[in-house]
């Protein structure tokens, strides 16, 4: 995972109480033509983007916050809009004027003439934000072998408890909790953050996610599907069933379905069926998405969407989320997609 793909998964920080000063002192290299610099992190309150400009290639900045959170810089140019990080210049070194670290005290920026940043200063928590880098780029050298990158957080949470970047990378895998990944990370915390309000919710909702963990049995409801005639998980008994959550104007959702429909075309004739419950709130969207989609699966819809009772049930906050069930109505898998599918019906299904 690159520096830039981080920052957009974990720039919004947890309050921790506390107060942290930092100043940011920056040099720009000549012959680089940036003329503001936008800095943006979350102060504990809002999240913040502010904008400096850049005189005889220096700027500074300061600010007080509740804890170190992860800051980016982002160079600009005298014409140009800020820097989009998906389409940020990279190369083997990091991204070209952009820079990326946890601020504490006194903190020196350079920036080299074609926009590669040089930070010195901080304290602990920039340190593990370096280590934290350093073990992805080492990771990323063992190509075909490279660890999974939530075992990479797990194992760098369990050699930094204390580090808030250990905590910020936790919340990038509390929206949608499998109790399997989440729990290693959450307990590896320290103390001190495990006693947080967030880390608190955090365990209430791991907690209510066990119930529909892997090996714990589903829960039977009822919703009507396209011509109003009330479908029951119940029905699918005695078939593999996926239970997909998803909805019209859900992106990743609709960006699925054509590997999902190529899964379902492999194993519909050995007893496996999809059952998809939208949380649309309307009905016309709904239908339309299903034609252009071309599902051609069991479609029913939870009519208060989001808020619905179904969803609550299972535990929905987000979606695309899927459980996959087995013919005794056993959960087998969370959050299945693609390869990951396909893999697992063949060891249920073609073994």
């Amino acid at each position: 995972m690159h520096k830039t793909m981080l920052a957009a998964a974990i720039l919004c920080a947890a309050v921790v109480n506390g107060q942290t000063k930092f100043t940011i002192n920056a040099k720009i290299a000549a012959g680089n033509p940036v003329t503001r610099a936008v800095l943006e992190y979350d102060n504990g309150k809002v999240f913040k983007s502010d904008t400096v400009s850049i005189k005889l290639g220096k700027f500074s900045f300061s600010d007080v916050v509740p804890r170190p959170p992860l800051l980016q810089i982002t160079l600009i140019g005298p014409e140009s809009s800020r820097l989009d990080r998906d389409t940020a210049e990279n190369d083997d070194q990091g991204s070209k004027n952009i820079a990326l670290f946890y601020p504490e005290g006194e903190m020196n920026v350079s920036f080299d003439s074609v926009g590669i940043a040089t930070v010195t200063g901080g304290g602990k928590e920039n340190k593990a934000h370096d280590a934290f880098l350093e073990m992805l780029k080492e990771n990323q050298k063992l190509g075909d072998q490279a660890l999974p990158f939530e075992q990479i957080i797990t194992a760098f949470i369990k050699k930094y408890p204390d580090a808030y970047m250990s905590f910020d990378l936790i919340e990038t895998f509390a929206g949608a909790i499998q109790p399997s990944i989440f729990e290693p990370m959450l307990t590896s915390l320290s103390a001190r953050l495990r006693n947080t309000d967030k880390a608190k919710k955090w365990k209430i909702a791991l907690d209510r996610a066990k119930k529909f963990d892997v090996g714990q049995p589903s829960i039977d409801f009822a919703l009507k599907d396209v011509e109003g005639t009330p479908v029951s998980l119940s029905s699918f008994r005695g078939h593999y069933v996926l239970l997909d959550f998803w909805a019209s104007w859900c992106g990743p959702c609709r960006a699925a379905n054509p590997e999902l429909l190529a899964v379902y075309n492999k194993f519909r004739d050995r007893k496996f069926e999809i059952l998809a419950v939208s949380l649309d709130n309307r009905k016309d969207a709904w239908i339309k998405a299903i034609a252009e989609d071309k599902l051609p699966w069991k479609q029913v819809r939870d009519l208060e969407g989001a808020a619905g009772s179904v969803a609550k049930t299972y535990n929905i906050s987000q979606i695309p989320q899927n459980l996959l069930i087995d013919p005794n109505g056993i959960i087998v898998g969370r959050n299945l997609g693609g390869k990951a599918l396909e893999d697992k019906l063949s060891d249920l299904l073609l073994k």
